[in-house]
């Protein structure tokens, strides 16, 4: 791939669905809205993203589909997102169901998927069951071994796309006493089941994406033939396991799409509406919450970015990746939404009106994407688990000479480099102390104390750089001797703690602050002078510091104004609101 390869097909999906502004459009926020008050699943918007192909990118390239760059289809739901998540997650959904086959299928079961999905048949995930929600080693439904196949009883609940799909991916129990290895997952087509051996559960109401076919599916012994095994038997969890790392990493572009039409919203009403003789806008107090929203997207888009590229460097390290950016990124734009609310005021709740009343649809919406794929919870406790051994690998080799590190550094963080081939045989359930971004905070010092100031970097810029670098990578090693201390005090108790969670959330706002760092480091030559001059990452390393207590400066005002200037910049020039953006379909720039 080309440098910045993956921005075409974003781009022209971008000029493909139009002006969301506009109401003639089927990818409108008026029809959004529309169909969330009928609660109607938008079998029209899906079908016409088929028409231009957003389908074939589920599809690995070598199995005739588009799937080359996860970047590439992180920016694609990012795209569709940013218009109605209801759609996104109801066509998206297929991928959920697919990734199972595509990291563990046989060759025919990933020939035959492909197939199905070409056809624009839906793939769903039977995971979940009402009884046992997240615990999965809980799972009741059976498939019991019989000649030729099992014979598949029980329910699965909470299933996207139940009812539309043609195919579901079953994680069932297929022994009833071997623990952990008891599970397997069946690829289940629907049309090759009789009828009168399963039947669908009735439709959910939910709070948000209304439109969603959100329902379940009960099977009556019915038989499935030994082919419809993914994978080695009773594998089912950690194939399950692997296949939640890539998902749950995408869902970033959910939250990210969500993100942009919040803040779209917000700053039209900022602009437009004048109070006590001044726009929205001017008003201190909401001033700063909209600077603060964008550089929190910011923030999240470095996350996000860095682990989708994470997944083709080195997926070994995604159980730990993975969680992070599925626990910071929704819940730093489920904070994004609830302080753009506060600008919006009245008009945040209301289901007509600003943007067809678009925002409140988006308030319901986005609170499911920290729910699926692995909650918040669930997220943290996956980095608490892990974090002696992050800590143990991290005293070993600080310090060291290690050339392959800062290699995958630039082959993760610069975005210019080519993505080699994803490989799925290389992703792990435990990291076993690898983790790239945390190691890499020492050669990454040394690399901004090397920099000159040139170009649009100030020294003074610079020189605040790199001094929060220093504060990250001292509250790393503090952070790592409070867990050695809280070790040898609790035991293995640590891990039934709720100091564990708190130091998971303090593990994750290191990372965050690490990988904005990173893309900044290896891309201030690349992405433009507002990126370069780097104002924004002291902005958005100090907002991540603060809550740890070791912001130590003020920020100038000069900087709040360059990032004034170029939200209000993004805005009236209708462009995404991100590191690297690129124009929108729709409105006339604004003068």
């Amino acid at each position: 791939m080309s440098a910045f390869s993956y921005f075409r097909a974003p781009q022209e999906l971008e000029a493909y669905l139009g002006d969301p502004t506009n109401p003639e459009h089927e990818f409108s926020f008026q029809r959004a809205v529309e169909r969330d008050e009928h609660e109607q699943y938008p079998e029209e918007a899906c079908a016409f993203l088929e028409n231009w192909g957003v389908h074939l990118y589920y599809i690995p390239e070598e199995y005739g589909g588009k799937l080359t760059s996860f970047e590439e289809l992180l920016l694609l739901m990012r795209v569709v997102t940013r218009r109605d998540l209801t759609i996104a997650i109801a066509h998206g959904g297929t991928f959920l169901g697919a990734i199972a086959i595509w990291i563990a299928g046989s060759e025919d079961q990933k020939h035959q998927l492909a197939r199905i999905v070409k056809a624009r048949g839906r793939i769903s995930l039977g995971l979940t069951e009402r009884q046992h929600g997240g615990d999965l080693l809980a799972n009741e439904t059976l498939a019991s071994p019989v000649a030729g196949g099992y014979l598949l009883s029980g329910e699965k609940w909470l299933i996207g796309n139940a009812t539309h799909s043609r195919a579901i991916t079953v994680f069932a129990r297929t022994q009833q006493s071997a623990g952990p290895r008891g599970f397997s997952l069946l690829l289940v087509e629907k049309d090759r089941l009789d009828a009168a051996s399963f039947t669908y559960l009735p439709k959910e109401k939910t709070l948000g994406i209304r439109g969603t076919d959100i329902s379940g599916i009960r099977f009556h012994s019915c038989f499935i033939d030994h082919s419809a095994v993914i994978g080695s038997a009773r594998y089912g969890l950690e194939i399950t396991l692997k296949g939640l790392q890539i998902t749950r990493t995408l869902v970033a572009g959910f939250s990210l799409g969500a993100a942009d039409t919040a803040l779209r919203t917000a700053m039209d009403f900022a602009l437009e509406r004048r109070v006590y003789g001044h726009t929205v806008f001017e008003i201190p107090y909401a001033r700063m919450l909209l600077i603060e929203a964008f550089t929190d997207v910011l923030m999240s888009e470095c996350v996000a970015i860095s682990a989708v590229r994470l997944l083709h460097i080195a997926p070994a390290q995604m159980s730990v990746w993975s969680a992070v950016v599925k626990y910071f990124v929704p819940t730093t734009v489920e904070g994004i939404i609830h302080n753009l609310s506060i600008v919006l005021g009245a008009r945040y709740y209301l289901r007509t009106g600003l943007n067809a009343g678009i925002f409140q649809k988006i308030v319901r919406d986005n609170a499911i994407t920290s729910l699926f794929d692995g909650s918040t919870v669930v997220n943290l406790q996956a980095i608490g688990l892990q974090l002696r051994s992050l800590v143990h690998h991290r005293a070993r080799t600080e310090g060291s000479q290690n050339t392959p590190l800062w290699t995958r550094l630039e082959a993760i963080f610069c975005l210019e480099k080519p993505l080699q081939r994803f490989d799925a045989k290389h992703l792990e359930l435990f990291n076993h102390g690898q983790d790239d971004i945390m190691q890499g905070l020492e050669p990454t010092l040394k690399a901004l104390q090397s920099l000159k100031p040139e170009g649009a970097v100030t020294r003074e810029v610079l020189e605040r750089i790199i001094e929060l670098a220093k504060d990250v990578l001292t509250q790393v090693h503090a952070q790592d001797e409070l867990l050695l201390e809280l070790a040898q005090t609790y035991g293995q108790a640590l891990n039934q703690s709720p100091r564990l969670y708190e130091l998971a959330k303090d593990q994750v706002t290191l990372h965050a602050a690490s990988a904005c760092l990173q893309i900044w480091l290896h891309n201030h030559k690349l992405l433009g002078e507002f990126f370069a001059s780097g104002e924004w990452l002291v902005f958005s390393l100090h907002r991540l510091l603060k809550p740890l207590q070791i912001s130590k400066h003020s920020i100038p005002d000069s900087y709040i104004e360059k990032l004034a200037a170029q939200l209000f910049k993004l805005t009236t020039e209708n462009k995404l609101f991100s590191i690297h953006s690129f124009p929108l379909s729709g409105r006339e720039t604004r003068q």
